[in-house]
């Protein structure tokens, strides 16, 4: 049985007559009725008792006719589903972002993503760079959203704009001209930090000539911004986690050290890029924001 015989059997089915289903399909009338004897053969049942005058469908005819209608409207939702697929219209697009990264730009490409492509599902997985990284290499994403300072071998990188850190605190004191601060700002400051920023900024302020107070070392992004809108020490976080709790209350000071503005980028492998995530990337790049530099 296939979808040929199918489409003759509704045929003959809906007309009840050999001659007028054999002019529908515009095949001769005796190649018609060879088609259904197989079917019926095939199938061990009769489907239709003939009379001199008509053709009625039998209990068995009609349980088919039922299915046939089915399996020909599944056999075209697969094609269309099937040809959507092909056309990056339909399917599932995998993103890994890090944990540290809040940016504000995903959640707007996301909302234009799915309106070009509404059938297209988004999963995205919270991981580190090097395990967004090896998910890339093993296609279990396909693309990831990372903080890297560097050019990243065997992979294609679209450069964001840049994320500075920034002081957060209730108590803070900033300047009129909201000028950018250098590290000694962090002299007597008790800081609250994200473990993942914790050696550099040791580093850069030993290097200024002082030693940090450390009073709190977190490795979730909103801890450190409740604990400063409570009045517990000076947040030290990127720019774009601002918006994950009300900063009214909130002094902000933009630090003014190259050494801890993390650039944000985002990076897949060419060979083993979807047509989704093509479609998502191209997204991306019309973008009017400006990009720094597309690494191939």
């Amino acid at each position: 049985m296939d979808f040929k015989q199918m489409k003759y059997y509704l045929m003959i089915a809906e007309l009840k007559s050999m001659t007028q289903a054999a002019a529908e399909l515009h095949v001769a009338q005796p190649y018609l009725s060879r088609q259904l004897k197989q079917l019926e053969d095939e199938l061990g049942v009769t489907l239709l008792k003939r009379t001199t005058r008509d053709m009625q469908l039998t209990a068995a005819g009609r349980v088919l006719q039922q299915r046939a209608h089915e399996l020909l409207e599944l056999r075209q939702q697969s094609l269309r589903e099937l040809t959507a697929v092909a056309n990056g219209m339909l399917g599932t697009l995998k993103i890994g972002v890090m944990a540290s990264i809040n940016n504000g730009l995903l959640p707007t490409w996301l909302a234009q993503y799915h309106h070009n492509y509404p059938k297209v599902q988004v999963l995205i997985e919270e991981q580190s760079g090097s395990k967004i990284r090896q998910m890339i290499q093993q296609q279990r994403i396909d693309l990831g959203l990372i903080r890297t300072t560097r050019r990243l071998k065997g992979f294609q990188q679209l450069e964001l704009p840049s994320v500075p850190l920034v002081m957060v605190s209730r108590e803070l004191q900033v300047s009129a001209e909201r000028k950018a601060a250098p590290i000694l700002a962090l002299k007597d400051q008790p800081l609250l930090v994200h473990q993942y920023h914790v050696a550099l900024i040791e580093k850069l302020c030993h290097d200024a000539g002082f030693n940090p107070h450390f009073l709190a070392q977190v490795d979730e992004p909103l801890t450190l911004l409740r604990l400063a809108n409570q009045g517990i020490g000076t947040a030290l976080v990127p720019q774009d986690w601002l918006d994950l709790v009300p900063t009214k209350q909130l002094q902000v000071q933009v630090l003014a050290v190259p050494e801890l503005t993390r650039p944000t980028a985002v990076i897949w492998q060419p060979s083993k890029l979807s047509l989704l995530a093509q479609h998502f990337i191209t997204l991306i790049q019309s973008q009017e924001f400006k990009l720094t530099r597309t690494y191939v």
